[in-house]
């Protein structure tokens, strides 16, 4: 799987917990999402660099270590789960 469809996948399993929880999620629940949600295995230690690159790119915020979408985010998450149906 290419590093751009990991951080969609990222994006995606972020999309879903913020979904369900209604506020921004932490790391163990994004590596719990992209487990049962998306269905991808990633070692949990890789999730901090992800996400680091992709708030310098807009795509996610951080709020004081937990993470939501932007709106860029959101349009990539979308995009993400209605390719996996």
């Amino acid at each position: 799987m290419g590093d751009k469809k990991i951080e969609h996948a990222v994006i995606a399993a972020i999309g879903v917990i913020e979904d369900d929880i209604g506020e921004p999620v932490n790391i163990d629940e994004i590596s719990l999402s992209l487990r049962s949600d998306i269905k991808i295995k990633l070692n949990v230690s890789k999730i901090p660099s992800i996400l680091q690159k992709l708030e310098k790119e807009g795509k996610v915020e951080n709020h004081n270590n937990k993470y939501s979408l932007s709106k860029n985010g959101g349009e990539i998450a979308d995009k993400f789960l209605e390719s996996q149906d």
